[in-house]
């Protein structure tokens, strides 16, 4: 499985079932292109789910589910009489691959990308999401092989730490540090060596030194091509504003700084982290895109890792950040309806040349978007809303996410392939084709 999504997943109860063709929006209703019976991994409301979309049959549902950064594997942690057995399994098959037990009660936080190593802190207060930081003073971290391998490690940490990401290589665990660590207004992104047990800042890409900042997290996405995991944030403008971004980030914040009637609005950020050298980086950007409610924008990256686009339906803008320059190279605006919507999704194509977006901004639709003139190329109208987009691994079938259904469309031109109920589904984590 190949996911671009880095997601926490929850508990879960969800209704699947295969449906007709005719309960598709579509515009269209026939093509030449197979409903092929790929498996979905998908994330709901209350957890992890993975299904057939020929049948609509399930394949696993896991409570308390953690997908892997590539969306290769689920982990569950289930405390049993001051012990957590922690479960490694495949969502194409369901099938249970690994268990590794620790002393404690715990929840998988952090999964690395080898499979090799797995982050538990003690749970989170019921109804507390997993990106809402918990004062506290100590931050307990166990770090296991969920494979068994048996190399459990246990870390006390002197202030408020949340694990967020493994290093390409396992011997760093990449957290977020919130601080003060007993009242949260800010934080910033530090580094736990694995080897010796030390707490290490984590510097800009041109070796800056780093800075708190305050922020909102909106979005996260992990691309494997190029090892970086982007966090889309939100915050107020402050002193952290005037003052430029963090990490030796961009000069977009002084740049577009000035007074005037959007001189308050909420400023939009991408902060850059690579597992594989260790540095981080904060992207400012374009000033048409701050104020936004968290659904209203999205971001994919290019299938070559070289481009990250940042989409927002409301505004109807798409822009365009070079992923080795860190700098913003165009922003357009785009026809995505009438801007009353909240909610974006966007995949691009396996070629590069489309991108596929979702806009609940008039009613509901699927826009294409031609990634050299960054214009509108078509629409294909839905019946509701989509919260999650997600294409097929040879780029055919384009899977839309919403309304209690999953639509399969024809990547082609939008027409209706298939459609499979499937109750409370928020996103698309990954897609695979079946096991033989």
């Amino acid at each position: 499985m190949r996911s671009r999504s880095w997601i926490a997943v929850g508990a879960l109860m969800v209704v699947v079932g295969a449906c007709t063709s005719g309960s598709s929006g579509s515009a269209q209703t026939s093509s030449s292109t197979p409903a092929a019976n790929d498996v979905l991994l998908l994330r709901t409301a209350a957890g992890a789910l993975a299904l057939e979309t020929g049948s609509g049959s399930v394949i696993t549902q896991q409570t308390g589910a953690l997908a892997s950064p590539d969306g290769s594997r689920l982990y569950t942690a289930e405390p049993t009489g001051g012990q957590t057995t922690v479960t490694t399994i495949d969502p194409a098959t369901g099938d249970a691959i690994a268990t590794e037990t620790v002393d404690g009660v715990l929840e998988a936080r952090a999964a690395s990308l080898s499979g090799e190593a797995i982050a538990l802190t003690a749970p989170r207060p019921p109804g507390i999401d997993e990106w809402t930081p918990i004062p506290r003073a100590h931050t307990m971290i166990a770090v296991t092989d969920p494979t068994g391998g048996g190399s459990l490690q246990r870390f006390r940490l002197d202030g408020n730490f949340e694990p967020e990401a493994f290093s390409v290589n396992d011997s760093q665990l990449f957290m977020i540090e919130y601080l003060p660590a007993e009242a949260p207004t800010a934080y910033r992104v530090t580094t736990l060596n694995l080897r010796d047990g030390d707490v290490y800042p984590v510097f800009g890409r041109f070796k800056t030194p780093p800075e708190r900042m305050p922020g909102v997290r909106l979005r996260q996405s992990f691309d494997p091509k190029v090892d970086q995991l982007y966090t889309l944030y939100t915050n107020q403008p402050s002193a952290y504003l005037r003052s430029g971004s963090s990490y030796g980030g961009s000069s977009t914040y002084d740049d577009q700084w000035a007074s005037g009637p959007n001189a308050n609005d909420e400023v939009t950020f991408v902060h850059v982290l690579n597992l594989r050298d260790g540095w981080a980086y904060c992207a400012g950007m374009p000033r048409a895109l701050w104020g936004q409610p968290a659904k209203a924008q999205a971001m994919v990256s290019s299938p070559d890792g070289r481009i990250l686009y940042v989409v927002d339906s409301m505004k109807g803008i798409v822009t365009e950040m070079n992923t080795r320059t860190l700098k913003i190279v165009r922003t357009e605006h785009v026809d995505l309806g009438s801007g009353t919507g909240t909610q974006t999704a966007v995949v691009a194509s396996p070629d590069g040349s489309t991108l596929y977006v979702a806009s609940a901004a008039d009613g509901a639709g699927v826009y294409t978007i031609d990634t050299d003139s960054l214009q509108v190329i078509g629409r294909w109208p839905m019946l509701g809303d989509v919260s999650d987009l997600r294409l097929s691994n040879d780029g055919a079938r384009l899977y839309a996410a919403g309304d209690d259904q999953l639509s399969v469309l024809d990547a082609a031109n939008g027409t209706l392939l298939n459609s499979v109920a499937a109750r409370g589904v928020e996103s698309i984590l990954g897609v695979e084709a079946p096991s033989s």
